[in-house]
């Protein structure tokens, strides 16, 4: 046989490698590739023709134009030739595409946890330009020929023509250049069997969350009443009432501490939690804080002013005559304050900064805020005085009732920062909402006298006289700042937190400062035309301020 050594390498390399060729004539492996080499098939043509092409990136002397050779029918002995063994070809075709020692003998199973060769091996050529993953153990050779595989007559697959090819001697899919995967599989052994994992590329990772819950039991305090001084006592039921016992800057009432909730949630719209969009609601309900002035060994009283005689006077309710066995008149004050606030929020959080374990974001949105207030102010006085003209034991009963209510609609902007230091999370708040405030203001009052020489009721008290029980309304642009800071401590995906809050109210209407206590008493008791009290609609800045105390969870 006339064959050139050169030839026989590149033709039996090509039936290796790439599989068979379609044609008339084809090679086929002995059964189960049981070591008995390959043969040329006899079936009655005179020439096999194999198309021969670059096998490898690194044997350059193999043109790119396929070159077809003419392989003559072989003789038996010539056939016996061409039994090589299987070991030397590989090493052969080894050699001349360059693998080095990364060349596998056939027939022999690799180590699949043996790192991958830096050049490139029979079958890599997809892996062309890739950088080595010495990490991901990675069999490049066709399935058939892989530790579990064994090539078979039955892996075998018509190709419609009489020829039978093998269907796994081609290149993976994911070996082509062309293909791109987000998630990629790392391969492991366990218990002999071959594992898959995947693992996520995103970049939010495995800490991320798609949302957050936090709920807070908030403990706040107001300003309280501290212009107007409402009761005032002596030292014994004979003196003249000068003490300060409720009201004014040194007793100011309404300061007691308020309960509250407080719930802020949100959703994030991108796995970078770079956006997202939540919504907080809050509030404060108190049933009112009622306080009661007695006797008490003390007198107590009422302070106005009397317009008609242009001079400081007191509503006695507690008193005794100045001599023995004129008697005294006794009774009860009773100050009663309220204040209910709920807000609500509607916003968006876009991120502005990120450096290490702290963020910064910026907050936008649609604010509404209600502030309802009431004071109460309630006298009752049973008659004991002998120096009057009222029938002893007759009860008069003055209720005086301001109210107010302040209704906020705007935007709001501002900025959070968290700060993240092992299990503990730092947090801080800035914001202002700009927008109107719609006041509105209340004022009744109603009176009763009993077993008078002629028992009388009415709508008027002692601060809300005829003149001035009128309901007000107006509307006022206005901001609200608020600010807070909080530090919480992971256990899980919750996160319990401490924290401090205040929000300021710079224009609204208090129910304190819309009472007069300019009084044309002179007109109140002749039941005659008065002008004062005058109905009052004034403005003044608020606050609230106190501790959160809050669970978050990360969902």
């Amino acid at each position: 046989m006339e064959l050139e050594l050169g030839s026989v390498i590149v033709s039996l390399t090509q039936i290796f490698v790439l599989g068979f060729p379609k044609s008339s004539a084809s090679i086929h492996r002995s059964d189960r590739y049981s070591g008995k080499g390959f043969r040329l098939r006899e079936d009655g043509q005179n020439a096999l023709t194999v198309p021969v092409v670059p096998l490898c990136p690194n044997f350059l002397p193999i043109p790119a134009d396929p070159i077809m050779r003419t392989v003559r029918k072989p003789t038996l002995s010539e056939k016996e030739i061409m039994r090589i063994e299987r070991k030397t070809l590989t090493l052969i075709i080894a050699s001349l595409c360059g693998a080095g020692s990364s060349a596998i003998a056939l027939g022999q199973d690799p180590t699949l946890t043996s790192p991958a060769s830096s050049v490139g091996r029979i079958g890599d050529s997809g892996l062309a330009g890739r950088a080595p993953q010495a990490a991901v153990p990675f069999d490049s050779r066709p399935a058939a020929f892989q530790a579990n595989g064994v090539a078979t007559d039955a892996g075998l697959a018509p190709t419609g023509t009489g020829t039978f090819y093998d269907p796994t001697m081609h290149e993976a899919s994911y070996n082509q250049p062309s293909f791109t995967q987000t998630n990629y599989s790392v391969g492991s052994m366990d218990s002999g069997s071959y594992v898959t994992s995947s693992r996520n590329t995103g970049s939010r990772g495995t800490s991320s969350s798609s949302g957050w819950l936090e709920t807070e039991t908030i403990l706040w305090w107001g300003k309280g009443i501290q212009g107007i001084p409402l009761v005032v006592g002596g030292n014994d039921p004979q003196a003249t009432p000068t003490n300060v016992l409720a009201g004014g800057v040194d007793q100011p009432t309404g300061t007691d501490m308020q309960v509250g909730m407080r719930l802020n949630t949100g959703i994030w719209l991108d796995d970078d939690e770079s956006f997202g969009v939540g919504g907080r609601v809050w509030g404060i309900f108190s049933d009112g804080t009622t306080t009661t002035y007695t006797n008490g060994g003390n007198s107590t009283a009422v302070p106005f002013f009397n317009t008609a005689s242009g001079l400081p006077s007191l509503l006695n309710v507690n008193e005794a005559g100045a001599n023995p066995g004129e008697g005294a008149n006794t009774g009860t004050i009773q100050v009663r304050s309220d204040l209910d606030l709920i807000a609500s929020e509607l916003y968006a959080r876009s991120l502005l900064a990120k450096s290490g374990n702290s963020r910064v974001d910026l907050l936008t949105g649609y604010t509404f805020l209600r502030l309802d207030n009431e004071l109460g102010l309630r006298t009752q006085i049973v008659d004991g005085l002998n120096t009057n003209i009222i029938q002893n034991g007759t009860v008069s009963t003055l209720q005086d009732n301001f109210s107010t209510k302040n209704q906020f609609h705007g935007g709001h902007i501002g900025l959070s920062q968290e700060l993240k230091k092992g299990r503990f999370t730092f947090s801080a708040l800035g914001k202002v909402a700009i927008g109107n405030m719609q006041q509105t203001s209340n004022v009744n009052g109603n009176f009763a006298f009993t077993n008078t020489p002629a028992p009388d009721n009415g709508n008027r008290g002692l601060f809300a006289q005829s003149s001035n029980s009128v309901t007000l309304k107006r509307n006022q642009f206005t901001f609200l700042p608020e600010a807070g800071a909080k530090i919480k401590y992971q256990l899980g995906r919750a996160e319990f937190g401490v924290g401090y809050t205040m929000l300021m109210l710079p224009s609204v209407a208090m129910a304190a400062s819309q009472m007069d206590q300019n009084i044309d008493f002179t007109g109140v008791l002749n039941n005659l035309p008065i002008v004062s009290p005058a109905p009052k609609f004034t403005s003044e800045a608020f606050f609230l301020h106190g501790i959160d105390l809050g669970l978050t969870f990360q969902f």
